[in-house]
């Protein structure tokens, strides 16, 4: 009933918002199966067979400004992707206060049923044929949801899952992951921590109150990747669907040019925004990164490991150039840099991998 009245109460405001994302709807599979793919170097991929199960409106391609951690990618979700202003709906492209919420009566996932143990509805699912060149194969998302963050811990938790199944899969497997650990990647698993009753990893999570994106919440990007045979043929599934009703839009938001195979390291986003006046770089470090601060503002940065410890606080002040984050001491692997300008709140967030 709670989710009911949450959702008319929504419904009786009409206030659309202007937005700087571009969404494209309605793709072929074959069109965001290889828009996913790397194009460039021995990153090699190749894929074949791609179908798409999926409303057309509840896929599709963007770009643009905001702060997901990725601008350029495919779309797909259990309502809308695009804003309809004809129909007064909501997609990806709006504000948080804008209430993405778009039933298509579409039926749910039986694999996705397994993995939360629920009734699930509105699937979109992209599925192909892959053969990797290397011995791994990875790729970037974000996942967020409008049911943050009064559904956290709830039986409406909307779920998503990439399953790989081939040579050296008995059956197929989920890779959306919470970094070192089994435990799939959804809204219970990832969230703010409001609620105790679940595991929130409340450092993979960013509460969404000011900025471009509909989505109340959604998590830091990711790293799906799982160690593969080189020239083998594998089958990946990518799919997302709401859980126990139809209502309340979730997204998966794939990184272009991010699945890729090889024996190179994983690709770091470029910059947090080089027009908001902030960048970062090398993203692959050995021993520092550089910040610069070209719209000389203050910010507040945090670094997080892939297992959401806190590895150090650091701030940059209106007067500085640039900040360098010394790494020398930092253990091989994957971090997060987390930066929010003190004027607006403004929030980025950023990949990096030290060598």
């Amino acid at each position: 009933m709670k989710h009911a009245l949450l959702l008319f109460s929504f419904l009786t405001t009409s206030l659309f918002s202007w937005a700087q994302l571009t969404i494209n709807p309605n793709k072929t599979a074959s069109y965001l199966a290889n828009k996913l793919v790397a194009t460039s170097g021995t990153l090699g991929v190749a894929v074949t067979n791609a179908v798409l199960t999926c409303d057309s409106n509840a896929n599709g391609e963007f770009s643009g400004i905001s702060n997901l951690g990725i601008a350029d990618g495919i779309a797909l979700g259990t309502g809308d992707v695009a804003s309809n202003s004809a129909l007064n709906s909501y997609g990806l492209d709006g504000y948080p206060s804008d209430f993405a919420s778009s039933t298509n009566n579409a039926p749910g996932d039986v694999q996705l049923n397994a993995i939360v143990m629920a009734n699930t509805f509105d699937a979109c699912v992209l599925e192909f044929d892959m053969q990797p060149v290397g011995s791994f194969i990875e790729f970037e998302y974000v996942f967020g949801s409008e049911e943050y963050p009064e559904f956290n811990c709830s039986v409406f938790n909307d779920v998503f899952g990439f399953l790989i199944s081939g040579p050296g899969f008995s059956a197929p497997t989920n890779i959306a992951l919470i970094p070192s650990t089994t435990t799939a990647v959804s809204i219970n698993s990832i969230n703010d921590g409001s609620v105790l009753t679940c595991s929130p990893n409340t450092a993979l999570y960013v509460n969404n109150t000011d900025t471009i994106c509909t989505m109340d919440g959604f998590t830091v990007p990711l790293i799906a990747h799982a160690a593969v045979t080189s020239g083998a043929t594998y089958h990946l599934k990518l799919a997302i669907a709401d859980v126990m009703d139809g209502v309340l839009n979730s997204y998966v938001i794939l990184k272009a040019n991010s699945l890729k195979s090889g024996g190179t390291n994983p690709t770091g986003i470029n910059a947090f925004s080089t027009t908001s006046g902030i960048e970062a770089y090398p993203t692959v470090i050995k021993n520092e990164c550089t910040i610069n601060n070209l719209g000389k503002s203050n910010w507040v940065l945090e670094l997080d490991d892939m297992n959401g410890r806190i590895i150090g606080n650091y701030s940059i002040s209106a007067n500085q150039d640039s900040f360098h984050l010394d790494a020398t001491n930092l253990s091989t692997g994957i971090y997060i840099l987390k930066a929010q300008r003190e004027s607006d709140k403004l929030r980025f967030v950023q990949r990096l991998i030290k060598e």
